[in-house]
């Protein structure tokens, strides 16, 4: 009888471990995952813009420089891997226009932020050239926003685009961590000539 129990039980553990193995011959799909973006290097360059303000840039990054024969100056930083475009303006003007442009510029990106939580980081570089980042991952379409000012002369304002605006917060995540680098460089290094 124990020989009997004995061989039931070993045929019991043969057959649920010849049911739990999967076959190696069937393919199983993996879950669907976001491709990953290879990111540019941390290597930067200097645009001198109207003025003489001198912008850190990623030397990856494709620059277009659109000058104004007014008071302000256009630069747009395309990102081609991350199908997304960082997008300055650069005003200058008397201490009382930078100051209502810093007023205009605050108010505008806290309405580009939509209510989604933002995280604000300020600067000031040894200079006295202020910089305020605004990184709102919820608002997928301009998640990284930034605004400079010397409280005197001029005022650079810049928002990321990115591409796709279906694209969810766990897609854009990489691009907004990489642009926040190139923006936290470029709040410590901008400077006059």
């Amino acid at each position: 009888m124990t020989s009997r129990i004995t061989l039931l039980m070993a045929m019991a553990i043969m057959l649920t471990t010849a049911a739990c193995r999967k076959p190696t011959d069937n393919p199983v799909p993996r879950p669907e995952a976001y491709p990953r973006i290879e990111t540019y290097e941390a290597a930067y360059d200097s645009i001198t813009a109207a003025g003489g303000l001198v912008v850190p840039v990623n030397k990856g990054a494709i620059s277009e420089v659109t000058r104004n024969s007014g008071n302000s100056q256009w630069i747009n930083l395309s990102y081609p891997r991350y199908r997304a475009t960082l997008r300055y303006t650069i005003t200058s003007g008397s201490a009382r226009d930078v100051k209502e442009s810093v007023d205009n510029r605050l108010t505008r990106m806290s309405l580009n932020s939509g209510g989604n939580t933002t995280e604000i980081i300020e600067l000031r570089t040894p200079e006295g050239i202020a910089s305020t980042i605004f990184v709102t991952p919820g608002a997928t379409v301009t998640p990284l926003q930034i605004l400079s000012t010397d409280s005197a002369t001029f005022t650079m304002s810049g928002v990321l685009e990115i591409a796709s605006p279906t694209a969810t917060r766990e897609e854009i995540m990489p691009v907004v961590a990489a642009v926040k680098e190139d923006l936290l460089y470029t709040a410590k290094h901008i400077a006059r000539q």
